[in-house]
């Protein structure tokens, strides 16, 4: 059932996937109710996210740790995406709060440490670009942990603040510089697309300046091809 729910099958339509049973046994049937379904998967989603949220994480040995919010149903849940020296991704937490909220950005990277998390040997950290996270990073894993803002949320932010007819240029240009292995060359080029719009469209340029070296993170570790793909974003999921 729970299976059935994450890819996508509403409460109220769940009782169509069922298997045939028998017109009398559908007559009397309650377990496939709206209500029913509602109620088991809060119970099923319930005792794996307190089961996730309270494993030990003392056996990863993590390269990567990834952290984003996403928005739901007007609520934010910060989701945090651990990637091991072997390149398998573990889902190490959920928690409901606001990137904004210093309290709750601390609070969720202090509770992996609790539970083990070994970040002695250095990791690298990619956010969704929220100045509450940034800031929790080097409270709680230190200041030498290396952080990547993630490309796609940049590129939102910056495209956000320019006319329709002016983004897909700018769009492209962003890309070709964040594309470039060499850093100090991409560094050149961003910075280059940030003093064109500081007249006309200063919230663009403002947007573009705030973190950006911090976007060619990877790029100043050395870090190519689709690997480097997969980590200058939040979002890794199809990488």
């Amino acid at each position: 059932m729970l299976e059935r729910m994450l890819a996508g099958v509403s409460m109220r339509g769940y009782a169509r996937t069922g298997e045939p049973v028998g017109s009398k046994i559908d007559a009397i049937s309650r377990s496939t109710s709206k209500s029913a379904v509602s109620r088991e998967f809060v119970s099923r989603t319930r005792e794996h996210l307190i089961e996730l949220m309270s494993r030990p994480l003392g056996d990863l040995r993590l390269a990567v740790l990834m952290l984003d919010g996403i928005e739901l149903k007007g609520r934010c849940c910060v989701v945090v995406l651990g990637i091991d020296v072997d390149g398998v991704k573990h889902p190490l937490g959920l928690w409901d709060g606001s990137t904004e909220n210093a309290t709750v950005a601390t609070t969720l990277l202090a509770n992996l440490v609790e539970r083990g998390l070994d970040v002695e040997h250095g990791v690298l950290v990619v956010i969704d670009g929220a100045k509450a996270l940034r800031k929790a990073v080097p409270d709680v894993l230190g200041i030498h942990a290396p952080v990547q803002r993630c490309v796609r949320h940049k590129e939102r932010n910056v495209l956000g603040h320019l006319a329709e007819r002016d983004r897909p240029l700018v769009r492209r240009r962003l890309r070709a510089a964040w594309a470039l292995d060499d850093h100090d060359r991409a560094l050149e080029q961003l910075r280059g697309l940030a003093e064109e719009p500081a007249r006309s469209h200063p919230g663009a340029a403002a947007s573009l300046r705030e973190g950006m070296e911090e976007t060619l993170t990877v790029t100043r570790l050395g870090v190519r091809g689709r690997l480097k793909r997969t980590l200058a974003s939040t979002n890794p999921a199809s990488r």
